[in-house]
């Protein structure tokens, strides 16, 4: 339902002109089927077997004398032609207004949404899942309504008009095109209950050949080093196979209705025929109602000639709707919380009694320290030990119990978007844009002047490495930063962090692939810059510990606060301070 929702929204705009669409198909569909009328009364009139039609009639009577039959008939015939051609076009034009004006507010609603989910949700579903269905399943929704849906509006309007035209003229004519129809409707409901899972199959085959093709692309090296080609080339020619047995079964179906469909549709027109012929010479009806009745049957059969592709695509249609709507029944960020614009003043930040949840599961428990505006803090503990999670919940990612504030706010009841103006969280992943080092550099800061962005890049070590490239800060690198090393990706998100620094700086592991020489060189600068951000390291260079105001040290779910002698009296503590001792550290200290 939400997706409907959604759907009805993104139309909200374009509701004139959906009103003047059908408005259009009306009157294209009912012109086209008058058309058969006027050259019934041509050749009734010509054959002496006249039947009254006053609209016919009025318009004859225009001419007073003026012109004959014929001439005048041609004149009507061109100019109900003339308006059908003319209703197309216009009809045309809104219609691609209508699904242009659609399809950008609906990317635009399902791209804010995926934006706004929460942390955990985001992370649950793959990209693919969540970016290139959702781009697919779009085009699929937004394709049926341009082109099948109105096809299927064309094909119903011609029916009814069609009906009772012929209605008018002996109800056991439309009879048998009333039957026809609904053999055809039943069959078609037959086949589209038998396609569906056939269909959505298909559509689960093919994503997985897309996460094989993706995951090979992205471990190509991985691959090629450990010669897992053939290994792969066997599990990808599986589901190829698999492919190939879903495509024949829907082959199977789909020849099957198609002979259903044009037996019952090749059938109607002798069985028309026939009727016809018996009621014309038992004076019920003329030649031209023979005439307009065949024109009607073809016209309705010709209707159902793309039917099997049309249902196809609605099943695929039908499969997109299923996963949007997924989608977006998601959980949102702030959803009750994005009016509560309280500004932070004070960055102390407290925990108590506090319990750090992830999925269902209490990872950090019973949490009492506190970290003071402009403090220095260290953050320690073994790989998994929830040194990162317990960082995330500061900016929301993560439930908990008990209490977490900032500045005296409870984080739970502050909105996410505030949090995050006064906490920069720098991930050990360096998350880049394909776009120029400068552009990555200004993204927080646009309109920074060049000697400012020299001058922090000198800061943090990487100024000398951009001049040695071609084009120097205007240098592309690549989808994820691929021409940039990963020390250097690291550096140039931490650049990229303090062209906009926050009053509460968090490095999650942010140095791991720095050389020492530059790695030492940063921490010195970061450790000697006077400022007023608090600064938050996670690091498993314990040699610098004694360097910190304050040490947090997990393990086993606890959590130790205070200075690094005070933790030393602490066993787990000073066994890991002693196994982790390391060169980048001495250098450090």
């Amino acid at each position: 339902m939400k997706l409907l929702k959604t759907i009805i929204s993104s139309l909200k705009h374009t509701k004139l002109l959906i009103v003047v669409f059908f408005l259009l198909s009306i009157i294209l569909n009912y012109l086209t089927t008058y058309i058969p009328v006027i050259i019934q009364y041509f050749i009734d009139t010509l054959l002496n077997q006249k039947i009254s039609n006053s609209l016919i009639e009025n318009f004859i009577n225009i001419f007073n004398n003026k012109l004959s039959f014929i001439p005048i008939i041609c004149i009507l015939l061109i100019l109900v032609q003339g308006m059908a051609i003319l209703a197309m076009y216009i009809r045309t034009i809104v219609e691609n207004k209508i699904v242009q004006e659609f399809q950008f507010e609906l990317k635009l609603k399902l791209f804010n949404h995926i934006q706004n989910l929460t942390y955990q949700d985001f992370y649950q579903n793959s990209l693919a899942d969540l970016v290139q269905n959702m781009a697919d399943d779009v085009n699929n929704i937004v394709s049926f309504i341009e082109k099948q849906f109105t096809y299927i509006l064309d094909v119903v309007l011609i029916i009814i008009f069609a009906i009772v035209q012929l209605s008018s003229l002996d109800f056991r004519l439309s009879s048998v095109m009333i039957i026809s129809v609904f053999a055809i409707i039943v069959l078609s409901i037959w086949y589209f209950r038998k396609s569906k899972p056939i269909i959505e199959n298909r559509l689960k085959i093919q994503k997985e050949m897309y996460t094989n093709l993706n995951d090979n692309y992205s471990n190509l090296k991985f691959m090629k080093i450990n010669n897992l080609e053939e290994k792969e080339e066997e599990r990808f020619n599986k589901t190829n196979i698999k492919n190939y047995e879903a495509n024949k079964s829907k082959v199977v179906l789909d020849t099957l209705y198609k002979m259903l469909i044009n037996y019952i549709v090749k059938l109607q027109i002798p069985i028309i025929f026939i009727l016809s012929g018996i009621l014309y010479f038992k004076g019920y009806i003329t030649i031209g109602s023979i005439y307009v009745t065949i024109n009607y049957s073809n016209k309705v059969t010709r209707s159902f000639i793309d039917l099997t592709e049309i249902l196809e695509i609605f099943n695929v249609c039908v499969a997109s709707y299923k996963r949007l709507n997924s989608l977006l029944n998601l959980t949102l960020e702030d959803t009750k919380l994005r009016n509560n614009n309280i500004k932070i003043e004070n960055t102390t930040i407290i925990f108590k009694n506090a319990n750090i949840i992830v999925n269902g599961k209490t990872i950090l428990k019973n949490l009492n320290f506190s970290i003071n505006p402009k403090e220095k803090l260290m953050i320690v503990g073994s790989t998994g030990s929830g040194k990162s999670i317990l960082l995330k919940t500061l900016v929301g990612f993560y439930d908990y119990e008990g209490s977490i504030t900032i500045g005296g706010y409870e984080i739970r009841d502050l909105n996410k978007k505030n949090i995050r103006e006064n906490i920069c969280l720098l991930l050990q992943d360096s998350y880049l844009f394909s776009r120029t080092i400068a552009e990555n550099i200004k993204i927080l800061v646009p309109y920074m002047p060049y000697q400012d962005m020299v001058n922090i890049s000198t800061f943090f070590s990487l100024h000398e490495d951009i001049m040695k490239f071609n084009d120097k800060y205007n240098s592309e690198i690549g989808k994820s930063g691929i021409t940039l090393s990963k020390g250097q990706k690291q550096r140039l998100v931490l650049i990229r962090a303090y062209t906009k620094p926050k009053p509460i700086m968090i490095f999650d592991d942010s140095f791991s692939a720095i050389d020492r020489i530059n790695k030492t060189q940063i921490l010195n600068n970061l450790m000697n810059l006077e400022d007023e951000s608090t600064k938050i390291f996670i690091t498993h260079d314990m040699e610098l510990a004694p360097k910190f105001e304050k040490i947090i040290y997990i393990n086993n779910g606890q959590v130790v606060c205070g200075v690094h002698e005070k933790l030393l009296k602490n066993e787990n503590y000073k066994k890991l301070y002693n196994l982790n001792q390391n060169k980048v550290g001495e250098e450090y200290v």
